[in-house]
Order: structure tokens, then C-alpha cells, then sequence
């Protein structure tokens, strides 16, 4: 049942929920929709759209655009749960291009946490999607993403058109804002995760007076963030210059992983780990390093004291139960 909108209930910006990493579900009570490789952004909608990062970060001046998608496509006052996508000359959604201004973006909707008056988290998906449906018109830079209830299918289609994998809803799970939910699990075709920046090399041969790769941690269970290796692989001149921008004023004199890693002392140069990094990678190895990693891009969204290493990609031949 819906519940009256007042801030006590719904604060802007509200806390998206998130899903749990793990193998696709079976069984009739699940859904299953693609899941999408941007940046997730809570969306209130009106004559001039306000959206916020997960993290409650204001987003509303860097996708100016929302405006015009939005327009005429859905009621004022609609809390939206969506993903910023970005797309590339063959027309697929890449996480790289996301804030290019020459990469064509979109908004892909796929919950609602509130109509107008009404707050509706605690409704079961299936009536969120109804909702949502009724409510959202799409439009050229406006989508609402597909559903199935045939998760094999769809993970399926998406391996094949390189989406980042599949995620599974319970049909009757309500929205929990800010928490990471069993009720919504999501599987990967590739091994990507993010990782917190906790400094960089310098570079060498051409790149001596600038950055030559990011030095990359996750969080273990106890919130220490320990040393995952570096990842030059996948940066241009043009972000490694945005990095170096970005990191030289959190520098820092003391490494911020324990225990501090082995490096270059000549030319490692500590940061806060304030900034995170979205990175793919082959798989890590037996003593907590990531083998040939390459840096797709940073991540505005992501708290980096939340970030942890995520369970390997789902083998869809064994799935769970």
C-alpha cells in the first residue's frame, strides 16, 4: 500500500537500494532485467529534473539533457530509480563513455519510489512496474528496461550483446532504500568491480612527468582497506591527466592500504582514498592481486568506504536455486 510523500519519509535524495552479487535465481518468484553499465542516478522529476549520484551526491548540472527526455514523457513529482548510459558508434551502452560530451547518453528507468503525494516503496515490484509503466512514456533519450521472467534467456542475450550481465528481482520485494538487498541479486559476465584510488605512480618514457597508472584497494570485512595492485591498461593521456588532477590534491605522505604494498618508492605518490575507479580485470590471484586489470573509468557514484571485493562472475550453468 502507498504511503503519504513527506520528507520523513522519502528525504531527497533517498538511498537507492542495491542488489547482492551472486548466481542467477530460479524459480517462478524471481524477474530478471539487464543490468545496465553507467551511473545510477535517483531522478525527481519536474520542469526542471533534479537528480542525485547514490552516494546523495547532486547531479543535476552534469546531465543537463534530462530536461528535454523528460519533457512531456512523465508527471512532475515522480521519484525515479534509474541508470545514466552512455553509447558508443554501434549503438552499445559503455561505462568509458559516460560524461563524454560527444557520446550520446540516455536515462534508463527502471523503478519508482514515489508519485507525487504517495510514496510506493513498500508496494511489491510487480505493482511498482505497473506504476512505472503507466507513468514513464519512452521517448529517443528516455527507456524503461526490459523485463523477463526468463532469466536463462536473458543472460543469454546480453553475453551476446556485451551488456554487463542480468538482474534478478523478486516479484514481490518492496524498495528498501539505502540497503543492500538478497531480494535483488545481480550477476556479471565479466570480472568488473570498483576499487578505491589510494595513489599512483608516476609514469616512465614518455609518461615520466605524469601518471602512469592508479594504485587500487578494496575494503575487507573489518573496513581495512588493503592493496589490490596497479592498472595503467585502459588509460589515455587525456585521463591520465584527469586522474593526476584529480588525486594531486588529496596527497597524502602515508599510503593508505595496510600493510603499506611494495612499490617504487621513486615514484609512488599516496593519495586519501577518496576517489573510486571502475576496472575490469581477468581474475585476482591467490594473494589478493588483480591480474591484467584495465581502467574503464571513475565511478561518481560509488561510496568509496562501501567498496569491497564482489564474488567472482556467475557460472550460468550452475545456477542457484
Amino acid at each position: 500500500m502507498a504511503t503519504r510523500h513527506s520528507p520523513d519519509r522519502l528525504p531527497w535524495p533517498p538511498l537507492p537500494m542495491k542488489a547482492t552479487s551472486g548466481q542467477l535465481p530460479t524459480g517462478d518468484d524471481w524477474v530478471f532485467e539487464p543490468k545496465w553499465d553507467g551511473h545510477r542516478a535517483l531522478v525527481r522529476t519536474g520542469a526542471t529534473p533534479t537528480v542525485a549520484s547514490s552516494t546523495g551526491r547532486d547531479r543535476t548540472g552534469a546531465w543537463p539533457w534530462l530536461a528535454e527526455a523528460l519533457a512531456g514523457r512523465c508527471p512532475p513529482g515522480v521519484v525515479l530509480d534509474a541508470e545514466v548510459i552512455a553509447l558508443d558508434d554501434d549503438g552499445r551502452h559503455r561505462f568509458s563513455l559516460v560524461g563524454d560530451a560527444a557520446a550520446p547518453h540516455a536515462l534508463v528507468v527502471f523503478d519508482v519510489l514515489a508519485t507525487g503525494d504517495e510514496v510506493v516503496t513498500a508496494e511489491p515490484w510487480r505493482d511498482r512496474r505497473r506504476r512505472l509503466e503507466a507513468l514513464v512514456e519512452p521517448g529517443p533519450q528516455l527507456v524503461v528496461t526490459s523485463v523477463t521472467d526468463d532469466g536463462s534467456a536473458l543472460w543469454a542475450v546480453t553475453a551476446e550483446q556485451r551488456y554487463e550481465g542480468v538482474v534478478a528481482k523478486r516479484a514481490d520485494s518492496a524498495y528498501l532504500p539505502g540497503r543492500r538487498s538478497p531480494s535483488w541479486v545481480k550477476s556479471k559476465h565479466r570480472a568488473t568491480q570498483e576499487f578505491v584510488v589510494g595513489g599512483w605512480l608516476e609514469g616512465t618514457g614518455r609518461r615520466a612527468d605524469g601518471l602512469g597508472s592508479l594504485l587500487l584497494g578494496v575494503h575487507d570485512d573489518e573496513g581495512v582497506l588493503r592493496y589490490a595492485g596497479s592498472a595503467g591498461s585502459g588509460l589515455t593521456d587525456r585521463s591520465r591527466a584527469e586522474w593526476q588532477a584529480l588525486l594531486e590534491p588529496l596527497a597524502a605522505s602515508e599510503a593508505p592500504f595496510a600493510p603499506p604494498p611494495r612499490v617504487d618508492r621513486r615514484r609512488v605518490r599516496w593519495a586519501r582514498p577518496e576517489l573510486v575507479a571502475q576496472v575490469a580485470f581477468a581474475e585476482w590471484t591467490d594473494d589478493g592481486r588483480l591480474r591484467h586489470p584495465v581502467v574503464e573509468g571513475r565511478r561518481h557514484d560509488v561510496d568509496p568506504t562501501a567498496v569491497q571485493r564482489e564474488p567472482a562472475p556467475a557460472d550460468p550453468t550452475s545456477p542457484s536455486s
